[in-house]
């Protein structure tokens, strides 16, 4: 399935960075917290998956179609 949306919780996020090593085209940390960049769907929707799976602190969503 196509992801729709992905979702970060702020408050969770640690800002350790796994999902922008793994989804650069996705994700990005500004201030210490991760965001989803407006362009974020030119990134491979197993490369998301795999940052969203990563998270230590399960903080990033993924909303499938």
């Amino acid at each position: 399935m196509a992801i729709k949306e992905i979702k970060i919780d702020q408050e969770l996020c640690i800002g350790c960075g796994s999902c922008e090593a793994l989804a650069s085209k996705a994700f990005e940390l500004k201030d210490g917290k991760s965001f989803i960049k407006p362009d974020w769907q030119k990134e491979n929707g197993e490369n998301v998956k795999t940052a969203a799976q990563s998270c230590p602190v399960a903080a990033i969503t993924i909303i499938e179609e």
